[in-house]
């Protein structure tokens, strides 16, 4: 088999970056099959296998060391019985945590998918009044709309600002002596019968 690959060629192939390639190399987890005199490293088609799957793996939210106990499983194994007991412990914790990844994605996608849905729905109002708080005040809102276009004061579907303007509170410095009832009736806007 050829080492007919240059770092540049499989970064190419790979989507990495020749620093990366680099560094795997630094790290143990990659090495070239053959370096010319001059320094000019070259690869096989295992390597760049290698390489793609040290990416599945980083994918999967593996770190350099558990990427490097993986492309080590063989080492040593007198049967196959033996590898599939290592590679099992090794990867199923993994597997399990690449679901819950990927049922999060889902639902974070239908949650944009959603969203973009509801703000198309609504650009073409014959009036033109919907503003994006007017999309984020309905009872089913999306999440995203809640913390993206946040409901304001002038929100048409709750009315003008003036709507939500709390009464001020009397400062505590300035409330009225006596029994402390008559200030918490001035408070709240009554008086004193």
């Amino acid at each position: 088999m050829g080492a007919d690959y240059t770092s540049g060629d499989l970064a190419r192939a790979t989507g990495n970056t020749v620093r990366t390639i680099r560094f795997y190399e630094e790290e143990g987890l990659l090495e070239p099959a053959e370096v010319s005199d001059g320094g000019h490293r070259r690869y096989t088609d295992n390597d760049l296998e290698r390489l793609k799957l040290i990416g599945d793996l980083r994918e999967l939210g593996m770190s350099l060391c558990e990427i490097r106990d993986v492309l080590a499983l063989r080492k040593g194994c007198s049967c196959v019985a033996e590898f599939a007991d290592r590679l099992e412990h090794s990867l199923s914790a993994h597997v399990a945590e690449a679901q819950r990844r990927i049922e999060r994605l889902d639902r974070v996608r239908r949650e944009i998918e959603r969203t973009i849905s509801l703000v198309h729905s609504h650009i073409e109002t014959p009036d033109g009044s919907v503003r994006p708080c007017d999309l984020s005040c309905g009872p089913d809102a999306p999440k995203m709309l809640r913390v993206l276009a946040p409901q304001d004061a002038r929100c048409a579907l709750h009315g003008s600002a003036e709507d939500h303007q709390l009464p001020k509170p009397v400062p505590v410095a300035t409330a009225p002596a006596g029994d402390g009832q008559g200030w918490a009736l001035e408070a709240a806007g009554r008086t004193r019968q």
